[in-house]
């Protein structure tokens, strides 16, 4: 019997950064423990964006290298 993909998306603003990756890990881990394949993937909502135009503080990284 062919088992159709299911996809789980989490989301949420720049504030719950951390809580995001932490809730997707525990997710993947508990699907995994009973027995289903799991894949995370990370998408980038940013695309077809210079990252060198982006507000820092809108994007969620203040926080810059002495390099640039």
């Amino acid at each position: 019997m062919h088992k159709k993909t299911k996809y789980i998306f989490v989301s949420g603003g720049v504030i719950s950064g951390i809580g995001k990756g932490t809730t997707a890990a525990s997710i993947g881990y508990l699907l995994k423990s009973a027995g289903y394949k799991v894949a995370p993937i990370k998408l980038e909502g940013y695309l077809n964006i210079d990252a060198g135009t982006i507000n820092p503080i809108e994007h969620g990284d203040p926080f810059l290298c002495e390099d640039g």
